[in-house]
């Protein structure tokens, strides 16, 4: 029988390495960390906001998380010269899929070596 739809979904990959992703997992050790998250083999971290509308909070968690917690280096950095940010917007967080009706957004952050 043909197929009628064509599945078009796609595995959550790292807008930097294009490596595939593992799902986000709750992150411990903090207090500012209230949304899933987790690391990518190239150096990337990655937050998810499930309903794409706490953006703000979502990349200061992905900021923390790059710098091991530490709030004053977060605010010590530049975009675009310290550090490069990514988004995977249309996430499933559910199935791990990237598609068309999702509402989700992962935020990427990777550090440059600069400013590691």
């Amino acid at each position: 029988m043909p197929k009628l739809f064509a599945d078009r979904t796609v595995p959550a990959r790292c807008p930097f390495c294009r490596r595939e992703i593992l799902p986000p997992r709750e992150i411990k050790g903090g207090q500012w960390y209230d949304f899933n998250g987790g690391y990518c083999a190239c150096g990337a971290v990655y937050a998810h906001d499930p309903t794409a509308r706490n953006g703000g909070a979502v990349l200061l968690q992905a900021m923390l998380m790059a710098c091991k917690g530490d709030m004053e280096r977060v605010l010590s950095l530049s975009s675009e010269t310290d550090y490069d940010e990514g988004h995977v917007q249309k996430y499933n967080g559910e199935r791990h899929k990237v598609e068309p009706q999702a509402f989700g957004t992962l935020y990427f952050i990777r550090l440059r070596e600069e400013a590691e």
